[in-house]
């Protein structure tokens, strides 16, 4: 039998920010709900990066110097506000209290909130493709 189980928040991490000494500088709670996790995942793994990088290859190819930086600029833009999403999503309210205190680490703790989630979608994957191949196994055995 599949089950899905609907809860109100699928992600709930903690985030902590601690001192050289390791005391206590910020503490929250990561609620993602499974929307802003979809959200999430399309903005690590957009489809409309592959596009602008044929596009980019393309112009290369093309000796187009000036458009191509014209898109360089485009796909830095998009990129800038596709992580400022990221982070409104993960931080919420607690955005500029952690970035206030955390000084020039809080883009450490993005890079890894970003991985965190490259890591989780990638493990999902990798479960229902090993479940699939034992019941294959299983299947066949019979």
């Amino acid at each position: 039998m599949l089950t899905l189980t609907r809860k109100k928040y699928e992600i709930e991490e903690p985030i902590r920010l601690e001192d050289e000494n390791g005391n206590l500088l910020y503490e929250f709670t990561m609620q993602i709900t499974a929307e802003e996790k979809n959200r999430i995942r399309d903005l690590i793994f957009s489809q409309e990066d592959v596009k602008d990088g044929r596009n980019l290859s393309k112009l290369e190819r093309e000796g187009k110097i000036d458009e191509m930086n014209e898109l360089e600029l485009e796909i830095l833009e998009k990129a800038k506000k596709r992580q400022e999403e990221f982070e409104n999503i993960c931080f919420k309210e607690h955005k500029e209290p952690f970035k206030e205190k955390a000084g020039a680490k809080y883009e450490e703790m993005v890079e890894m909130l970003f991985d965190f989630f490259v890591k989780a979608f990638a493990d999902k994957r990798i479960s229902q493709i090993n479940t699939i191949n034992s019941h294959l196994r299983k299947i066949t055995n019979n």
